[in-house]
């Protein structure tokens, strides 16, 4: 049997020519990201092992993970996990990926869950992977998390994160916000589905043709997930309970307009991500 003795410096070096050629971008970071998953090491500490020759085993797992990329599949899925907010996410076609942008929604959260002087019941809407439900139930443990997706698929590797990361929470298989009881939640936290139908279609290939649709889909203008979950938030918050959401980096000026006309919620205004975009809805939901 052919034994594979080329070293990791001729492993990257020959998987970036066939990623360009494939036409793929960020060729050399992403291989850099399968590097540093086999070698279970940071991403930096990649260059210390250019030298060293892998396993043909290891070498194989290589190639087969260029074979993917090739293909526009994102390394996320391609190794199998991502980082959010320090913690290890698995990350399969089951659900969205988790995004940078999306600690911030986290970060927003968190602050208002610490404010607080009594433990909280926070749920998170579209859990998907159940980043976002696991990062606070991680970082603020005395609340009480619930976590709902309307599919079962995507709560499945939700449960298996939670389990490997310790997070305590509960979840529930719903559309949005069905069947949590009237004023029983302090926070209502979602990354919902924002994407219109039409823009689903123009999306990068690396993101149409393999992340889930039912996670990116929110309908003719995008706005139909948001304008029902704000409709369900005003039933299930508590008084001077928040909730908080990611939008589309053009939905500032939409969903304002939808917080604004219910008497139900008061609109506290848009949180920006680090490129400086409008990216998170905030709301408190008046005295009941």
């Amino acid at each position: 049997m052919q034994v594979d003795a080329r070293n990791w410096k001729a492993l990257l070096s020959s998987g970036q020519v066939r990623l360009e050629q494939a036409g793929i971008e960020e060729a050399g970071n992403k291989l850099r990201w399968v590097a540093a998953h086999l070698l279970g090491c940071g991403l930096l500490d990649v260059l210390g092992h250019l030298s060293e020759t892998p396993s043909s085993e290891t070498a194989r797992r290589f190639d087969h993970a260029v074979g993917r990329l090739a293909t526009d599949e994102p390394v996320q899925y391609v190794i199998g996990e991502t980082d959010f907010m320090g913690l290890r996410i698995r990350c399969d076609p089951r659900a969205l990926i988790p995004r940078p942008e999306t600690e911030g929604l986290v970060g927003c959260a968190e602050e208002f869950l610490r404010g607080r002087k009594r433990p909280s019941v926070v749920v998170d809407v579209c859990t998907g992977t159940g980043c976002i439900a696991c990062a606070l139930a991680t970082r603020v443990p005395e609340a009480r998390v619930l976590a709902t997706d309307i599919s079962p698929a995507a709560l499945e590797l939700a449960r298996i994160n939670a389990r490997e990361l310790g997070a305590d929470v509960e979840f529930r298989q719903a559309d949005l916000l069905e069947g949590v009881a009237d004023a029983s939640a302090d926070l209502v936290v979602s990354n919902p589905p924002y994407v219109s139908t039409g823009e689903c279609g123009r999306l990068p290939r690396t993101v149409r043709d393999f992340e889930p649709r039912l996670a990116l889909d929110g309908g003719r203008d995008g706005l139909q997930a948001i304008s029902r979950l704000v409709s369900g938030a005003a039933r299930v918050l508590t008084s001077e309970g928040r909730l908080m959401m990611e939008i589309g980096d053009d939905q500032a000026g939409a969903v304002s307009e939808i917080l604004c006309k219910t008497d139900l919620l008061k609109f506290l205004g848009l949180r920006s991500d680090c490129a400086g975009r409008e990216r998170i809805a905030i709301a408190r939901r008046t005295a009941r």
